[in-house]
């Protein structure tokens, strides 16, 4: 079940863990040059701009940098 629930909530987008960052657009590039695996590049969603990358395991990790009003 856990398995099934795992390829599922990948096949949504939905990430595993969101890690929140000042700098999203340069955590996206250290990580790129390192060869991480994105599939979403730094993208304004309302109040915040996230990046998300595979983490290899199966999982989407999401980088997220909250909107400065």
């Amino acid at each position: 079940a856990a398995k099934a629930y795992q390829e599922a909530i990948f096949q949504q987008g939905q990430p595993a863990v969101m890690f929140f960052t000042d700098d999203v657009k340069g955590d996206y590039e250290r990580i790129k040059a390192k060869g991480g695996a994105f599939i979403k590049p730094p993208t304004e969603v309302t109040g915040s701009t996230i990046a998300q990358l595979n983490d290899s395991c199966g999982n989407l990790v999401q980088i997220t940098q909250l909107a400065r009003w």
